[in-house]
């Protein structure tokens, strides 16, 4: 059975303590250290100017589910930078998040009066970072003479949830907040400093998006979309058609394009071939080119390495060369 624990975000909420409460949990200075029942690490919360973070970093015995309630105001943004490899709550229907079929690290950024739970398995090593802000700080950091449709989306819409993958060096960011420690010299000063960093790049890739007029997202509807990119994952052989994501989903055709590629900043087809080609990466490590080609679905191999070159730059021979290169130098 899951452990649960629910919690709602308000003034002067401390959640470590409330955490360490709950479960008669360890508290020294500003982390948590989950009790031997629940598995073995910590969750760290550093309050910065105009920002919290909040790093997960453990392996559980048991599967924890976290419920956050949501707020009454529109004012908090939360920014889940995740390491762990794995999808949240709308992963969990006829579904396995641990399958190969995942895209890389996420970046969600949502308004905090969306009810949001998180399932974390058991058994995984969990790395995630959340930094909690407010949209006023958001904006005074983002001042733009320039007209963007995220920009736009943070300033005046009362609901979004938005994703974008972790680039390189968000990541890079990611492992040197992980690895601050008690001999880190000016700790505060490097935590804010590689935050408004990871805000850099995240929003540094938003920007790239194509201008459009953002719309409204309900929560029934994000719920909509996720189950729409379940769909699009779960069979790399074979694209749904959208008159059928669009049944299944409850959503107009028209209102579910644009509302996947607000979320997710491209169409449905050119999310499918991206996260698709992430895929045939993964499979390059153990398979050959024609392997993981017929394991994609691809019947023209030309068609293969077309794509492959045109999503990375690289045809997917030298892709496997380079592979099997870098591994006979490291043994």
């Amino acid at each position: 059975m899951p452990i649960e624990f629910e919690f709602k975000v308000r003034k002067n909420y401390h959640f470590i303590t409330a955490f360490a409460s709950h479960f008669n949990a360890v508290v020294k200075g500003d982390k948590v250290y989950l009790p031997d029942c629940l598995g073995d690490g910590y969750i760290q919360q550093i309050y910065l100017d105009g920002m919290a973070l909040f790093i997960h970093n453990y392996k559980l015995k048991q599967e924890l589910i976290l419920k956050r309630q949501p707020t009454t105001t529109n004012e908090s943004i939360t920014i889940k930078f995740d390491r762990s490899k794995y999808l949240s709550k709308y992963s969990q229907q006829d579904y396995d998040p641990f399958s190969d079929q995942l895209p890389e690290f996420e970046v969600e950024m949502a308004t905090s009066n969306f009810y949001a739970e998180l399932t974390i398995p058991e058994n995984k090593q969990i790395n995630f970072l959340i930094i909690g802000t407010s949209r006023s700080y958001l904006i005074d950091l983002l001042k733009s003479e320039k007209s963007y449709t995220i920009l736009d989306l943070v300033k005046t819409h009362p609901s979004f949830v938005i994703h974008e993958l972790i680039r390189p060096e968000m990541d890079g960011m990611l492992k040197q907040i992980i690895q601050v420690n008690e001999t880190t010299e000016l700790p505060m000063l490097l935590y804010k400093t590689k935050a408004h960093e990871l805000i850099y790049y995240l929003f540094k890739s938003l920007f790239k998006r194509p201008i459009n007029v953002p719309v409204n997202i309900k929560r029934e509807d994000a719920e909509k979309i996720y189950l729409v990119r379940i769909a699009l994952l779960r069979d790399f052989s074979k694209c749904p058609l959208l008159p059928e994501l669009a049944e299944m989903s409850g959503l107009g055709l028209t209102k579910l394009q644009k509302l996947f590629s607000q979320i997710f900043g491209q169409s449905i087809h050119n999310y499918y071939q991206t996260v698709r080609m992430m895929q045939a990466c993964s499979l390059l490590t153990h398979l050959s080119v024609s392997e993981t080609g017929h394991k994609l679905g691809f019947t023209n191999l030309s068609h293969f390495t077309r794509l492959f070159e045109k999503h990375h730059q690289i045809k997917p021979k030298h892709f496997k060369n380079r592979l099997i290169s870098e591994s006979n130098y490291t043994e």
